[in-house]
C-alpha cells in the first residue's frame, strides 16, 4: 500500500501507546490539551518521515477515538504527497490494549483529499533524533515497557480525493468519490488485505472522464490484483484486469472497452475540431507499467457504423473525382492494430471500409499528433468507371473492376495531408477534355 495510507494508522498507534501506558487518570486531563496534541504530531512525523498536524483529538474507551483536521505532507519515491482528512475514527479491542496489543477493529478515514505531485522528494522537515520532543510519560516507562503490537482487522475510505499531478502541476489524473472497504486482518501476518474499491468519477486530461469504476481487489507482500474491474465511459463498457507482481517487474492492465462512442469521445478531447470521427468502439489491449505515467502496449480497436466528416482530403478528392461516397463517408468498419512506446503511436493493419472505396495502411502518429504513414486507397467497381479517364489510367486495375492507388498521408492528425493531388496532376497534359479536372484539382490541392 502507498506510503501515506499509514500516516492516519501512526498517529492512532501513538495516541494509544500514551493512553495505555500511564493508565485511563491520564484521559481527561492530557488528551484535550496541546502539548499532548502536540507531541502525537511530532513522533507520528518522526515515525511517518513528514509533517503531521491534527486539529482535534477526541478519545473514549468505549466508543474509540477520532481524529479531526488531520493534515500532513511527505516526500515518498512516487514524489511528494499533500493530505487533508476531515477525520480518522477508529473502533479499538479495550482488553488487547492493556495487553500491551493494538487491535484495532475498525479504521475510517472520512473525506481524505490527497494530492501526489510526481517530482524529486522534496525536503520535509522531520524530528530528529536530538530534537525529539519530551515525552509525557518518563523515559524510564517508554524504556521498560514492552513493544506495541498493532493489527488492523479492518479499514474504510468514504468520500476520498485523489489528485496526481505531473512535476509542472499539470493534471494527469482525478479521483473523486473513492470508497474502500478492507479486511487487513493479515496484513501482519502473511501480508494479505483484501476488499472492495469504487471509484463515482476518473477525470483524465483533454476533458476525458470514467465513471462508475468498482473492482474487487487483493494483495500480498507487495503484489496487488484487482480483476475484474469495470466502469462506464462515453457511453459504453469497460473492463479488465490489472495485475502487479514484487520483484519490481512492470504491472500489466488489460482494458477492453466496447459500444464507446466516437463521436463523443473527439468532440470532448477536441473540442472545435472540424474533422470528426463517429461511431461505436471496440477495444482490446494490453499495457505495461501505467503508474509510472508513461503509457507502453498494444492492442486492437474496431470502429463499427461510423462516419468521417470534414476530411478536406477526402472531401477535395471526391470532388476532383466525381466520387460523391468520398465526401464524408459512411465508414462500415476500421480495424487496426496498434503499439504505444515513447509517446508515439505505431498503427499496423488499417483497413477502412466504405461504401464506394477502402483505405488501407500502416504508419505512425507522433507525440504531438504529426502522422506519417503509407496508404492504399481501393475504389469500388461500381464507382471506378465515373472516374475521368485521365485520373483513372493512374489507379492499377483490381478485381471487380475496381482501382487502386498508393499515396503518402503527412501533416497532423487534425488536418492530415496527402501526396495524391500531385500524382493526379503531374501526368496530365494542359490541355485536353480533363481541363477541367486538372484546374480544380490544381485548386483543392
Amino acid at each position: 500500500m502507498p506510503r501515506w495510507f499509514w500516516i492516519p494508522l501512526v498517529v492512532l498507534a501513538v495516541v494509544l501507546m500514551f493512553l495505555a501506558g500511564p493508565g485511563t487518570e491520564w484521559i481527561n486531563s492530557l488528551v484535550h490539551t496541546d502539548s499532548f496534541r502536540h507531541e502525537i504530531e511530532a513522533r507520528a512525523g518522526a515515525a511517518a518521515g513528514g509533517k503531521v498536524e491534527i486539529q482535534d483529538i477526541e478519545f473514549s474507551l468505549w466508543r474509540g477515538i477520532q481524529l479531526r483536521g488531520l493534515v500532513t505532507k511527505l516526500a515518498t519515491p512516487q514524489g511528494t504527497v499533500a493530505a487533508k482528512i476531515e477525520s480518522v475514527n477508529c473502533s479499538y479491542s479495550l482488553l488487547e490494549l492493556l495487553r500491551r496489543r493494538l487491535q484495532l477493529n475498525r479504521v475510517t478515514l472520512v473525506k481524505p483529499d490527497i494530492e501526489l505531485t510526481q517530482e524529486a522528494p522534496s525536503q520535509v522537515a522531520t524530528p530528529s533524533a536530538e530534537g525529539k520532543p519530551k515525552s509525557h510519560a518518563s523515559s524510564g516507562q517508554d524504556e521498560q515497557a514492552p513493544p506495541m503490537q498493532v493489527v488492523l482487522e479492518s479499514g474504510k475510505i468514504t468520500d476520498g480525493h485523489l489528485t496526481i499531478r505531473d512535476a509542472a502541476g499539470a493534471l494527469k489524473a482525478d479521483f473523486q468519490g473513492v470508497k474502500v472497504v478492507a479486511d487487513t486482518g493479515g496484513l501482519y501476518g502473511n501480508g494479505d488485505a483484501s476488499g472492495e474499491m469504487s471509484i463515482a468519477k476518473i477525470a483524465l486530461p483533454k476533458n476525458l472522464a470514467i465513471t462508475d469504476f468498482s473492482t474487487p481487489f487483493k494483495g500480498r507482500s507487495g503484489s496487488m490484483e484487482a480483476d475484474p474491474f469495470e466502469a462506464t465511459a462515453f457511453g459504453g463498457k469497460i473492463t479488465g484486469h490489472y495485475h502487479l507482481d514484487p520483484g519490481g517487474a512492470p504491472s500489466t492492465l488489460d482494458v477492453n472497452a466496447s459500444d464507446l462512442n466516437v463521436g463523443e469521445i473527439s468532440r470532448t478531447a477536441n473540442p472545435g475540431s472540424t474533422p470528426t470521427l463517429s461511431g461505436s468502439l471496440t477495444l482490446q489491449s494490453t499495457w505495461h507499467g501505467p503508474e509510472t505515467g508513461k503509457l507502453t502496449g498494444e492492442g486492437d480497436a474496431q470502429i463499427t457504423h461510423g462516419r468521417l466528416q470534414g476530411v478536406a482530403m477526402l472531401n477535395n478528392l471526391g470532388s476532383a473525382l466525381h466520387i460523391r461516397g468520398l465526401v464524408d463517408p459512411a465508414l462500415k468498419s476500421v480495424t487496426t492494430h496498434f503499439e504505444v512506446s515513447g509517446g508515439t503511436t505505431h498503427f499496423s493493419h488499417l483497413r477502412i471500409e466504405a461504401g464506394d472505396f477502402d483505405l488501407t495502411g500502416d504508419g505512425t502518429i507522433s507525440p504531438d499528433g504529426q502522422l506519417d504513414a503509407e496508404m492504399v486507397m481501393t475504389l469500388h467497381g461500381g464507382v471506378m468507371g465515373g472516374v475521368p479517364g485521365l485520373a483513372a489510367s493512374l489507379f492499377s486495375r483490381v478485381p471487380g473492376g475496381g482501382g487502386s492507388i498508393p499515396f503518402h498521408l503527412s501533416g497532423n492528425v487534425s488536418d492530415p495531408q496527402t501526396n495524391l493531388g500531385p500524382q493526379l496532376l503531374n501526368p496530365m497534359p494542359a490541355a485536353h477534355k480533363a481541363e477541367h479536372l486538372l484546374e480544380k484539382v490544381s485548386h483543392l490541392f
